[in-house]
């Protein structure tokens, strides 16, 4: 069974994760955590555990929140490629 403890959230929307799950889950205050909304739960996830599958569906949803389109991915990544053939050819 999953461990669970009650906890309050602040008026600035804060909580505080129990110092038993921070240890056991080696959280400090450098810590990033990414949270994703399950239906009517929250689940809390290390970023440093995240998948590739769930890193991109972040970022796919982060680009269509701010209406970047796989076009305008592919022409960064054009540039980006030749910018790095440019610097190439300098060093050579």
């Amino acid at each position: 069974m999953a461990e669970s403890e009650i906890i309050k959230v602040t008026s600035k929307g804060q909580i505080t994760i129990p110092s038993k799950f921070r240890k056991e889950l080696s959280l400090d205050q450098n810590s990033y955590l990414y949270v994703a909304r399950a239906g009517k739960m929250l689940v809390v996830k290390k970023v440093d555990d995240l998948s590739l599958d769930e890193i991109t569906s972040l970022y796919e949803t982060i680009a269509r929140s701010e209406g970047v389109t796989r076009e305008m991915l592919l022409e960064e990544v054009e540039k980006a490629r030749e910018e790095l053939v440019e610097q190439r050819d300098v060093k050579a």
